[in-house]
């Protein structure tokens, strides 16, 4: 480096420190040592051209700057302290990406495509990387300290591309971690529905996501779930059983009591019937249980078709002939019923 480049032996953008030495509105000196002087007028104090340099510091305080190379009319090495703090920046910046850090900063303006976030130097959040979640009102993050990940960085465009979505995802990831490992059988939660399946749904419980199988949706027999179920539903459920190491959970969403057991083999009950079939008539005992009446068992004359002795709607007496729990099975008789 030649000797027009440096200035007292300092290259241009040497980083230094030095201690005030007197302040005024409009400059601050700074001592460097070594019989060196430093100053930083107020546009190279920081964006803020105007600030009022008195107030900025107090004399004795150690502040870094960055050497301009030349020195002004009365021979003080000119100094930036806004450069020396965007190089300081780009560094922190630089190891922050290298190492997978995230970096904090305060969201300072709405932007045209997201929000401009300074983090010693601006920095741009894409919408799509703000959040999570679509955020309704992004005036609401204005002024708030955030963490983000550093996507892209280029110090020499001055280009900087950052995530807080990456930072939030993270977090959720960290405390879905230690939810699974906490939870148990028998615990009940409140999730929402994120996927519906044929086989059953999927429901994220603070970031854990567990299966309700089609024949745990209810105690009643479900053709689809989305019978029942839409995307977006908050539901309460049960856990089943959990493999925290393949990150399984199974779930149930039949709370209460099995509506098979409060059934008394022998008893009358009044029903509706909800269906016909070739081979007899399907009686809903109550929202939850439907049972069967064989054709055979629809009359004390001989029945061909159930249409000839029920149609759907219509309330009816049954008897309750058999319970098969395992099989989710209950045999009905209206003629019994009726001869009853």
């Amino acid at each position: 480096m030649s000797e027009s480049e440096t200035v007292d032996g300092l290259a241009s953008g040497t980083i230094v420190a030095g201690s005030v030495k007197t302040k005024a509105i409009h400059e601050v000196e700074l001592d460097l040592g070594g019989g060196r002087v430093g100053v930083i007028s107020q546009r190279y104090w920081s964006n803020d051209a105007a600030a009022d340099l008195t107030r900025e510091c107090v004399l004795g305080e150690v502040i870094n700057a960055a050497v301009l190379v030349r020195e002004d009319h009365k021979g003080r090495i000119v100094l930036s302290r806004l450069w020396a703090l965007q190089q300081i920046a780009w560094a922190k910046i630089a190891r922050a990406a290298e190492n997978g850090e995230p970096v904090t900063g305060i969201i300072t303006a709405v932007v045209k495509g997201g929000l401009s976030c300074d983090v010693g130097v601006r920095g741009f959040i894409p919408l799509s990387l703000v959040d999570v979640a679509p955020v309704e009102n992004l005036s609401a993050l204005v002024g708030r300290e955030v963490q983000c990940k550093v996507v892209d960085a280029d110090q020499m465009s001055g280009r900087l591309v950052l995530s807080r979505k990456a930072v939030l995802r993270g977090i959720q990831r960290k405390a879905a971690k230690e939810l699974l490992e906490l939870m148990a059988s028998g615990d009940e939660h409140i999730g929402k529905v994120v996927d519906v399946q044929d086989f059953g749904v999927f429901v994220d419980i603070n970031g854990v996501r567990g299966l309700v199988h089609r024949n745990e949706l209810a105690w009643k027999r479900v053709q689809h779930p989305s019978e029942l179920v839409a995307v977006g539903d908050e539901v309460k459920v049960r856990v089943k059983s959990v493999q925290a190491a393949k990150r399984r959970v199974n779930l149930t969403m039949k709370l209460d009591a099995d509506p098979l057991s409060s059934l008394e083999v022998g008893g009358l009950m009044l029903g509706r019937v909800s269906r016909l079939a070739d081979f007899g008539a399907f009686v809903m005992l109550n929202d939850n249980v439907e049972g069967l009446v064989y054709i055979t068992e629809m009359a004390e004359y001989r029945v061909h078709r159930p249409e000839e002795v029920v149609l759907p709607g219509e309330e009816v007496w049954v008897k309750v002939l058999a319970v098969d729990r395992k099989r989710r099975r209950v045999d009905l008789s209206i003629a019994q019923a009726i001869a009853g």
